[in-house]
């Protein structure tokens, strides 16, 4: 049954159930089925040509989800555009896909290429009408198209079709045991993560719980709404978990109702797992490994105490993870303890990049006469488990040694007063000269700062090459993050001197 179908049915079983709630706002089933109707009524109207993509521009509004609904319904896949993205970001997606229109719920400051229309207008314009099941998005019709992050260049739009999203909600559902009504709903719609609540939610007439960005930005504000929310399923990621935790009051006590953490999108590092575990003992923690090329995720564990006591970096998938393999260059698997480049197969691997065969041929393959993706992370087997060892685009060459930035931080961060870390190359021109290290301590101190950068250097030559300590640090209450609740390395780049 398609995702599309599951949400009709839980519509029909359940139509004032709420399916969506930010702030004081509220969103039935029957008012997401009946006006997503509207919506689609609207587009096939239009006449547009047959699966154009359609932008929809907002920010963790209940239009949006009927907007998304609403495009599929009509034949088209959706482009989920967030506030915070930039004027010039957005104006690149609009034309790299060619989209017929956009979708608004939220004003936008922007002269656009393309028609604009605000959701609510069309609500309100439009009379209701069933659309018929035959201009639904289906199968391998692109349901949704994502732009990564575009840290190495242009963004590339991500297709993910209506069969790629029906297999990952399924495996997501059998995989992490999920029950519970009500899911948080943290990460903006322009980033893959959301996808982990929003349709694991709609499709089984769950509630989804929404934060704002203004709401995350007050503290006062997030923990009222936290402490309101009676959240079972929180899906973020560790980033956002590490701002929470800031708050000591941040417990079971506040969310009583908890049963399921689910953390993907970064590296869930060995020592927030523990602290969350301490202050939720009775709910799970699951580690979540996939890029936004094969639907979200494709691995999960979960981390208990015998595997906190087992391993001091967590592992993302058991070892014999049907949909992960590990190759070497020559496209064989590797043995124990060797690092490989991690491959996806399955059913959940996108078509590829919306307009670029080039880059989609570059690292969507057959491997073995199945269609692969090559995500360019790094990992290796170790006593039944695959680890995740950084980017392969990660590393650098320092003084001729090739540096594994990730790994860096991960031994910066095992020492105990350091709670967080990021390190930043130092370039002059295209060569890498030397190393900083942004680092958020656990507790505050009152010593000068070269003192503790003295004790840090000295506990760090302890575990790593001299060559691998980073020149210089900076102490920062805490890692700015972007938009997508990642750490943005982009902004503390510029930070970065000789």
């Amino acid at each position: 049954m398609s995702v599309l179908h599951m949400i009709r049915e839980m519509a029909l079983l359940y139509p004032q159930r709420i399916a969506y709630q930010v702030d004081d706002e509220t969103l039935t089933y029957e008012d997401l089925w009946s006006q997503s109707d509207l919506v689609a009524e609207f587009l096939v109207q239009g006449g547009l040509n047959d699966a154009a993509p359609i932008a929809v521009y907002g920010h963790m509004s209940p239009k949006q989800i009927i907007a998304f609904l609403g495009v599929v319904k009509a034949g088209h896949p959706y482009i989920p555009l967030d506030t915070s993205i930039p004027n010039e970001r957005i104006q690149h997606i609009l034309a790299a896909s060619n989209a017929a229109l956009m979708l608004t719920t939220e004003k936008i400051d922007l002269d656009l290429s393309v028609p604009t229309y605000d959701v609510n207008v069309v609500l309100e314009s439009n009379h209701s009408k069933t659309i018929s099941q035959s201009n639904w998005v289906k199968g391998e019709d692109v349901f949704y198209i994502i732009y990564t992050s575009g840290s190495t260049g242009n963004p590339k739009g991500v297709q993910i079709t209506a069969d790629n999203l029906e297999a990952f909600v399924l495996w997501l559902e059998e995989e992490a045991h999920l029950q519970g009504g009500v899911y948080l709903n943290q990460a903006p719609y322009s980033f893959d993560l959301s996808v982990m609540d929003l349709y694991p939610a709609l499709t089984r007439g769950r509630t989804l719980y929404a934060l704002t960005k203004s709401q995350i930005n007050q503290p006062a504000i997030l923990f009222e709404a936290l402490q309101q929310s009676n959240v079972n399923v929180w899906t973020s990621t560790p980033s956002f978990v590490k701002i929470c935790m800031m708050n000591p009051l941040w417990n079971e006590e506040m969310m009583p109702t908890i049963e399921k953490f689910l953390f993907c999108g970064e590296v869930l590092p060995h020592e927030l797992a523990k602290n969350l575990q301490a202050r939720f003992p009775k709910a799970k923690i699951i580690n979540l490994y996939g890029p936004t090329e094969t639907t979200v995720a494709v691995t999960a564990v979960e981390v208990t105490n015998s595997l906190l006591d087992a391993f001091n970096v967590l592992p993302i998938a058991k070892a014999d993870a049907d949909r992960l393999i590990l190759l070497d260059e020559e496209g064989d698997i590797v043995s124990e303890g060797q690092k490989g480049q991690l491959v996806i197969t399955g059913a959940t691997v996108s078509k590829g990049y919306l307009g670029a065969p080039e880059q989609t041929d570059k690292v969507f393959k057959l491997w073995r006469d199945e269609k692969v993706y090559y995500t360019g992370d790094v990992g290796y087997y170790q006593n039944g488990y695959i680890f995740y060892s950084g980017r392969s685009d990660f590393q650098v060459k320092l003084h001729g040694y090739r540096l594994e930035i990730e790994e860096i931080e991960k031994k910066i961060e095992s020492l105990h007063e350091v709670s967080g870390c990021i390190v930043q190359p130092v370039k002059v021109q295209e060569e890498v000269v030397s190393l900083t290290a942004f680092v958020v301590l656990t507790q505050k101190t009152d010593e000068k700062p070269f003192q503790t950068t003295k004790r840090l250097k000295g506990a760090l030559s302890e575990v790593v090459p001299s060559y691998m300590v980073p020149k210089k640090f900076i102490y920062v209450d805490q890692l700015p993050l972007n938009a997508n609740g990642k750490v943005d390395r982009k902004r503390l780049a510029v930070e970065v001197t000789i």
